[in-house]
This record gives C-alpha cells, sequence and structure tokens, in this order.
C-alpha cells in the first residue's frame, strides 16, 4: 500500500473530525443546529488537509511520521465508532474517553515506528 495516499486519507479524516467536533461543540450554546455549520467546515478542513499532504508535505521525508500519526488518529476514531456501532456489546465500554484514548495511543505508536524504520515508508 501506498504511505501517501495512507498519509492523505487519513490526515483529511483526522482533520474532518477535529474541527468538525471542536466546532460543533463551540457552537452548541449559541446555535440550535451547530451540526448543521460545523459539519461542511469540518469537510472543508479535512479536504485541505489531505490535499496538502497529498501534494507538498509528503515529500519532505521529516514530516513523515507526524503525518503518519496523525493520520492513526483519524482511522482509529473511525474503528472504535465502528466497533461501538456494530458490537451491541462492547457499547457499554467504547465511550468518546475509551475511543480518544485508544486513538491517540495509536497515533503515538503509529509515530514511533515510522521514526524507528524510515525505510519502510518511503513511498
Amino acid at each position: 500500500m501506498n504511505g501517501r495516499l495512507v498519509a492523505a486519507v487519513g490526515t483529511g479524516v483526522t482533520g474532518f473530525l477535529l474541527v468538525s467536533g471542536a466546532l460543533t461543540e463551540a457552537l452548541a450554546a449559541r446555535i440550535a443546529f451547530s451540526a448543521i455549520v460545523a459539519l461542511p467546515i469540518g469537510v472543508v478542513a479535512g479536504a485541505v488537509a489531505g490535499i496538502s499532504t497529498w501534494t507538498r508535505l509528503w515529500s519532505r521525508p521529516g514530516l513523515r511520521p507526524m503525518l503518519l500519526g496523525v493520520s492513526a488518529v483519524g482511522y482509529a476514531v473511525l474503528v472504535a465508532a465502528a466497533v461501538a456501532y456494530a458490537v451491541p456489546p462492547a457499547r457499554g465500554f467504547v465511550s468518546t474517553g475509551n475511543a480518544l484514548g485508544f486513538s491517540g495511543l495509536c497515533g503515538l505508536v503509529a509515530f514511533l515506528l515510522v521514526r524507528r524504520f524510515p525505510e519502510r515508508f518511503e513511498r
């Protein structure tokens, strides 16, 4: 699999989740339907993050550990959400705090692996 594609899509997903979640919470007290405002802005932010990763950031080898670590955070949040949705016994265990802790740990592990073995992620 192409590391550039993995990083670009994952960074876009992480950017979307981060911006949408933060704006939804920030606007919730003032706007009744804050998600209607926050989701399109999150989509734009995720697209900008993914495109900039694909076109400019991946060409700098020093940034690859950070890019793949950030990508792993977005993928891990999606996995936690899928498990919470698809596996009913796991719903009691998979909370927002647990999902964010799990995704942060996955991002840290991905960052450390890419930093330790950079030759495996050259493409």
